[in-house]
């Protein structure tokens, strides 16, 4: 904290980096964009206020300055290891989207926003919102590289593969589907994946467009080494994390919680192993719901620090 501010003064941006709307590399190399949507769950609403609790909860990390490293106690061999050192967050506010807005109007302003985040260089993060968010995200990212595309990994307890939902092509529940027809990945991952899923699901389809498929009972029982093997290494990698891949123990503040899912060590690892093996080039975070999470803010403390901790590994493989 330069301005000498406690983490609870002043205004919450991201870690209280610099509000900059439109930032280019001379102001940093992480930026983090809001997208306060949620009109596309098939449950309970709530996300559109993620990216101001996890906002809020980042002001807990808030004494670092600048550029100055982090040091994470668990990473070294008997010491603490820093990460993020060097590497500055500027926070470039939220996109801005209307009640009953319609999918491409959508779309465009997410477009909008984040393409020119990813054509100056920095690394984006994206807070949403819900799940639906990550395809107007992704296809910022796909324009941005000039059509260039991307690996998906991808966090949940559901595929959110559904061809439609509801009779709904754009709901929180398709994203990959629709990001999959649109030519814009070269492949998926999902790790986590649990719970009572409906007879439409078609797991067969998504096997034989390659996607591999990690249910979470299985992940816990592997290496993070050992869920990361089929990754080609060094591959161009958009990873998208659900905040219900979690256990609802410890992150309930969420629209479609599900018993089980990873604790924030085992997330941790699996993250920390994919970004050591592959060219993580965005990241979001989706599906925090404050209103279901208490006066702990549980659910937004821990999608906060997944992101940093993702983002320390991303800039420590690049080092």
């Amino acid at each position: 904290m330069g301005n000498g501010e406690m983490p609870y003064a002043g205004i919450a941006t991201f870690l209280k980096a610099p509000h900059i709307p439109e930032p280019t590399l001379d102001d940093g190399e992480i930026a983090v964009l809001g997208i306060p949507f949620d009109e596309a769950t098939t449950s309970r609403s709530g996300a559109r206020f993620g990216p101001r609790g996890i906002r809020d909860v980042s002001t807990f990390w808030a004494y670092r300055t600048g550029a100055d490293a982090y040091l994470d106690v668990e990473l070294g061999e008997g010491k603490a290891r820093e990460i993020l050192g060097g590497v500055r967050f500027v926070d470039a506010g939220d996109v801005v989207l209307g009640p009953t807005q319609p999918v491409d109007d959508r779309h465009a302003a997410v477009g909008a926003r984040l393409e020119p985040i990813v054509r100056a260089g920095l690394f984006p993060v994206v807070l949403g919102g819900d799940h639906s968010v990550t395809l107007p995200a992704m296809m910022a990212v796909h324009a941005a590289r000039d059509g260039k595309p991307f690996q998906l990994v991808h966090f949940d307890t559901h595929t959110d593969y559904w061809d439609e939902e509801g009779g709904q092509r754009y709901t929180h529940g398709n994203p990959m589907i629709r990001a999959d027809e649109q030519g814009l990945l070269t492949g998926i991952t999902q790790y986590g994946l649990r719970g009572l899923y409906g007879p439409d699901m078609d797991f067969d389809l998504m096997a034989e467009r390659g996607a591999r498929l990690f249910w979470c009972e299985e992940a816990k029982l592997m290496s993070p080494e050992e869920l990361v093997a089929h990754l080609e290494p060094g591959v161009d990698t958009y990873v998208t994390f659900d905040i219900d891949a979690l256990d609802p123990a410890i992150a309930p503040g969420t629209g479609t919680p599900e018993p089980g899912g990873f604790t924030y060590y085992e997330a941790k690892a699996i993250l920390r192993a994919v970004c050591a093996r592959v060219n993580v080039i965005a990241l979001d975070m989706v599906e925090v719901a404050p209103a279901y999470d208490g006066p702990g803010q549980l659910t937004a403390l821990h999608a906060t620090r997944l992101i940093i901790d993702t983002v320390g590994a991303v800039f420590a493989a690049r080092a």
